[in-house]
This record gives structure tokens, sequence and C-alpha cells, in this order.
């Protein structure tokens, strides 16, 4: 006997199936999941998007380095794009004068400081998803200030630790 929660499942995946390719449903899912179940506080809703991604996942083929590969170019250009930014931000004064200057860094502080989705960000949401690894919220925010947060949190517990233990002796 199957599990009625399975078979509703499955319907739910053909049907997307039937609209979706399966990249785009993967991705749909996986956007639904993190943005409507995880900040969800009905229990049955977020078993049912769990188990809908979980459906979706997959390993990745031997095909999908090609994916692995560019998802990994995407980052390194995103990252780029980022250093030359900060670098222009602080040259460009020098360099221009202020009609030419002040307009590129109010540009590069309006893209960087406001919750508009990057093209950037979009296409390696889009690889991620297709990969079956989780979708990123912001690009600076993932690979510079959680990493940052994790650094300091780690070097502050070790202090806490290297006191508590210093003060015992």
């Amino acid at each position: 006997m199957s599990n009625p929660r399975s078979k509703e499942i499955e319907g739910i995946v053909e049907i997307l199936d039937d609209f979706l390719e399966e990249e785009e449903a993967r991705e749909l899912v996986a956007r639904l999941e993190q943005e409507i179940g995880q900040k969800s506080n009905d229990e049955h809703l977020k078993s049912r998007l769990s188990s809908l991604k979980r459906f979706y996942e997959k390993r990745p083929l031997k095909k999908e380095h090609l994916k692995y590969a560019f998802l990994y170019a995407v980052v390194a250009f995103h990252m780029f794009v980022i250093a030359v930014n900060i670098v222009a931000f602080f040259l460009l004064p020098f360099l221009y004068p202020l009609w030419v200057w002040m307009p590129v860094n109010s540009f590069i502080l309006t893209v960087t400081f406001t919750r508009e989705v990057c093209p950037l960000t979009r296409l390696e949401n889009y690889l991620r998803t297709s990969l079956g690894m989780s979708r990123i919220g912001g690009f600076i925010g993932h690979y510079f200030v959680r990493p940052f947060r994790r650094v300091v949190k780690t070097y502050r517990f070790g202090l806490r630790e290297r006191e508590s233990r210093n003060g015992k002796n």
C-alpha cells in the first residue's frame, strides 16, 4: 500500500512537468521551499514543500560537470566585477572630474545596496538549483558577510574558551 502523501506529491510533480521544463520546476520548487516553507509556521506546508523539494533533488551526473564549471566561472566573474567596482569607487574621484565620477559612484552604491536581485545572482541561483544546490539570497551576503561572521564567532568562542582555561589554572 503506497503512502497517500507520496501520491499527492507525485500528482503535483506531474502537473508541474506538464507546464514547466524539469529545470524550471526544480527552481520553482526550491524557491517555494526556501521563501515560503522555511518561513512558515504551518508544519504541514513545510513538510509538503520539503517533500516536493526532495523529489526534485538529484545527484549530479557526469554531464553536469560542465554546469559546475560554469557555476564556478560565474562566481569568479562576479567576484571580479565586485573587486573592479570597489577599486573604481575609490580611484575615480582622483582620475576624473566630479561630473564623471559622481554619477558612476552613485550607480555603484545603488547597485550594491539595493535589494534588486543582480542578473549574475539570478544566473547563479538557476545553476545552483539545476545542480540540486540551495539558492543564495545575495552574492555579497553569501560569499563575504556570512563567512566573516563565522570567523568572528569562532574567534570570539576561541577567546572565551582560552580565557576560561586561563582563569582555571
